[in-house]
């Protein structure tokens, strides 16, 4: 039933992402979260959560702390949706672009929101995690503190 509504639905939501009202931006996130939970890998295939995961990035730069929170675990999520047989070398530029705008807020100011990210690049990583680690080093001198940094590192190169 849910793939009966899910492109205007998506649309909306996309749409209020960006509302100047905080708290209808983060009720959108969360409405994402709960419609990809509910609509699994059945309504969201590569394809389709390619096209959402650049709307969520950029609420990770949101003013607001709860709705970059809220954006980790709709991150969680969307990764969990991508199947086993996601094809990495096809779909390399968009690992790319989500593996660097994690590892941006990585080294946010607030521990929470790295600890946050942190969990959401361990499993983001386990679709690439040489490329993820790839990425890693080429940042990792630019943070603030290489702690979860090193951790990804330690978690990947075994």
């Amino acid at each position: 039933q849910l793939k009966q509504v899910q492109e205007p639905l998506i649309a909306q939501l996309i749409g209020n992402l960006d509302d100047d009202n905080c708290a209808t931006r983060l009720v959108c996130c969360n409405s994402f979260n709960l419609v990809l939970k509910l609509g699994n890998q059945d309504c969201f295939g590569p394809e389709e959560l390619h096209k959402l995961y650049l709307e969520l990035l950029k609420r990770l730069d949101d003013s607001s702390d709860e709705l970059r929170i809220a954006v980790t675990h709709t991150f969680l999520t969307f990764f969990s949706l991508l199947p086993d047989n996601y094809d990495r070398e096809l779909y390399k530029a968009h690992l790319q672009a989500l593996y660097r705008g994690l590892l941006i807020h990585l080294d946010d100011p607030n521990s929470a929101i790295q600890e946050a990210v942190y969990s959401v690049l361990v499993e983001a990583g386990r679709i690439h995690p040489l490329y993820l680690c790839e990425h890693v080093e080429n940042v990792k001198h630019k943070h603030r503190s290489s702690l979860y940094c090193d951790k990804l590192l330690e978690l990947f190169k075994q």
